[in-house]
């Protein structure tokens, strides 16, 4: 709790950067002066407003006395931190690795706001959030492309797909049927499939970013030209699109497996006759083919929507919570359908969170990143030399050609000098492959080369698929460009965003502070066992029974118990093992013995159980233990009922309330003298570094 309330303490206390223009004036006067600094009224009363501005506004403060009280209390506090800061520097706290491992961490989820594109973000989770109320149902035809497929190769994949596409839209042949002969051309041997290339229903997130975009954007029946993802080409149909169907699904299923729709179309109507009739769905769902749910009225729990067959999606959104479908058929034969309990579709502002921690692992994280990339490409002339043409070296006007302008840069280094190991995300950089010094990339503080950009690579690469070296090569370098862009951006952050400069400071000295009262305080405290034991005898002395404000220090009146459990009544009675009990007790026997005693009056054939008597031996406190009760704190023997048997309990001792020992008590005397531990460093800190503070000043101050 010390450092807890040190750490808010030091980060409540954090000062404002210095107002020097205020400074300057003469009716703004020195509160307080801490190393040779000044600390002015303007700036004490911005933090302590900062800090007590809500107790303010709540009318905490209704008596010139009771503000007095809390500025002086808070310039005694302000100038404790100011010293600790001070002295924190002088001891190079400020430095430490692991402060600087923390701070970056915490600066950079600060800085994530300030580093995407807001406009495009919200584009991109409005539109997440439409497409989350709709499901898809669809099909597709993959032409997978290999990883180790070359450029050309890729033209030919895609010349495929094109073959396919035509097929079905434009010489009018059925979907299934192409998605059929396709596998089966490319899988000798395999068997046809009713609905081959049938993905069932989806939504927003679960197809890659470039496959949903394309679903989402044809209507039912439709069929999409090529779609290009990481696993080759897609030819998408729209099968379904349902409105209302979110997360999961609770409801209870009635199927009769049938081959064909004739076939056991009479049981399936009278079941639903019954049902209309009153009769309990879950008596009529053990008539199920289903057996894994047809004793539990058909019952399937949580079903998410990917689990379910396309027929029940489609009839759960025409379906209320309670509602029973009619009778209806599916290859698996005939069903009906009770919706118990659907999920719902939370309001926009609370998925938004959701949707953003998806992004993390979704294609369309990126879109905001590049478009906040080609910002700043061009509000910090970021410049893309490869793209930026050589300056004529001539004045005269040549007639207009073909052949495109020299580039003040190029890749062909990095082209030239990349193995195909990078595409099995297997290469290792050699550094000396790149000596070329010509500039690619600058930004207002740095130009970068090759080498940089053949570091990037190296520390991005993944394994895919192979692809033209060229085109490889001006991917990453496109995705470098932007990520130098945005690096830029970041260290620009403190200059154009002053809050965003403040609180890093902020946070910045609050880590200063926090480390510096655990090395000088806390842990110097804790360490320091001669003194924290001249500490211990010399407080313990002072404490007193009957001051309330102690009564931590001492113990509450204690008791030591013997506690015998006999686990079965049956074993051995009570009214006997408590005569034995008081018998043996009088003749001073130990607590192991009375327990052999009272095994041995047990029939051990019956009752085998070592277990059968429990000993247990308390040290319990009264108002901290749950063993006795109130009327049985004195010496004696006492009896009561307990689980499937009894227990007797034997107070042996009362001891009266006593001073804890310093193991006992080491939490509240450790608090203590931390306490103390602290008071001798702010002394020793205002000498040092000359701490005055202006109770003159302090006493004019009015809020």
């Amino acid at each position: 709790m010390k450092r807890i309330a040190s750490l808010v303490i030091a980060v409540l206390c954090i000062s404002a950067l210095p107002i020097d223009a205020l400074a300057q004036k003469s009716d703004d006067p020195v509160v307080i002066e801490v190393g040779g600094s000044q600390i002015r009224q303007s700036e004490f009363m911005k933090e302590f407003n900062n800090n007590y501005g809500n107790q303010i506004q709540k009318g905490r403060f209704t008596t010139q006395t009771d503000k007095q009280k809390a500025l002086t209390e808070y310039a005694d506090l302000y100038a404790t931190f100011r010293a600790k800061l001070l002295d924190a520097h002088e001891k190079g706290f400020d430095t430490a690795k692991r402060l600087r491992r923390e701070l970056a961490r915490y600066r950079s989820d600060l800085a994530a706001p300030y580093l995407i594109d807001s406009s495009e973000l919200k584009r991109i989770l409005a539109e997440a959030y439409e497409r989350n109320h709709y499901s898809i149902h669809a099909a597709h035809i993959l032409i997978t492309i290999p990883p180790s497929c070359t450029d050309e190769d890729t033209i030919e994949y895609y010349n495929t797909a094109m073959e396919l596409y035509n097929r079905i839209v434009k010489d009018g042949e059925d979907f299934n049927d192409v998605a059929t002969s396709y596998r089966l051309k490319h899988n000798p041997g395999a068997q046809p499939r009713p609905n081959e290339g049938d993905l069932g229903y989806f939504t927003v997130f679960d197809m890659v970013y470039p496959f949903e975009n394309a679903a989402y954007g044809l209507k039912v029946g439709e069929v999409s030209r090529p779609v290009r993802t990481r696993y080759g080409y897609h030819i998408i149909k729209v099968l379904d699109r349902v409105e209302g169907l979110f997360g999961k699904v609770t409801m209870a299923h009635i199927w009769l497996s049938s081959p064909d729709s004739i076939h056991r179309a009479s049981d399936i109507n009278m079941i639903y006759k019954q049902l209309e009739d009153g009769a309990e769905f879950a008596h009529l769902a053990r008539q199920s083919d289903d057996k894994s749910t047809s004793n539990s009225g058909g019952l399937l729990s949580d079903a998410s929507l990917s689990q379910l067959p396309p027929e029940y999606i489609h009839q759960l959104a025409k379906m209320k919570d309670g509602e029973i479908s009619k009778p209806f058929y599916t290859r698996y034969g005939w069903h009906i359908i009770m919706l118990q309990q659907h999920d719902t579709l939370a309001p926009f502002d609370e998925m938004k969170a959701i949707y953003k921690q998806r992004m993390a692992r979704d294609q369309r994280g990126n879109a905001s990143r590049k478009a906040f990339a080609k910002t700043c490409i061009e509000k910090y002339n970021i410049i893309d030399y490869t793209k930026t043409p050589k300056a004529s070296t001539t004045t005269k006007k040549k007639k207009s050609t073909k052949t495109p302008p020299l580039m003040m840069a190029s890749l062909d280094e990095l082209v030239k000098n990349i193995p195909d190991s990078v595409f099995r995300g297997k290469w290792v950089i050699t550094p000396s492959d790149f000596t070329d010094t010509t500039r690619l990339v600058s930004t207002p503080s740095k130009n970068y080369t090759s080498l940089d950009v053949a570091k990037y690579i190296s520390t991005h690469q993944t394994k895919g698929i192979h692809e033209n070296m060229g085109v490889f090569v001006r991917r990453y370098f496109n995705d470098f460009i932007d990520s130098v862009s945005i690096d830029y951006a970041d260290s620009q952050l403190e200059n154009e965003y002053p809050e965003f400069a403040n609180i890093v400071n902020e946070y910045r000295r609050g880590l200063i502070i926090f480390n510096y009262n655990d090395a000088m305080i806390w842990r110097k405290a804790q360490e320091d066992s001669i003194g924290f034991a001249e500490f211990f005898d010399r407080e313990s002395k002072k404490k007193s029974l009957t001051d309330p404000t102690d009564s931590i220090f001492f113990f509450n009146t204690r008791a030591r118990v013997s506690i015998f459990e006999i686990t079965n009544s049956n074993a051995l009675s009570s009214s006997k093992a408590l005569k034995i009990i008081t018998k043996a007790h009088k003749k001073n026997m130990s607590s192991s013995e009375i327990r052999q005693l009272l095994l041995n009056k047990i029939d051990r054939r019956k009752y085998s159980d070592e277990n059968i008597v429990k000993l247990g031996t308390e040290l319990v406190e009264q108002g901290r233990q749950q063993i006795l009760n109130k009327d049985q704190w004195q010496v004696g023997i006492y009896q009561e009922p307990y689980k499937k048997g009894y227990r007797i309990l034997v107070v042996d001792e009362i001891l009266p309330r006593t001073l804890k020992g310093r193991n006992e008590a080491r939490g509240y005397y450790l608090n203590a003298w931390q306490n103390e531990v602290e008071q001798r460093l702010t002394e020793e800190l205002n000498a040092k570094y000359k701490v005055k503070i202006y109770n003159n000043v302090l006493s004019k101050i009015s809020f």
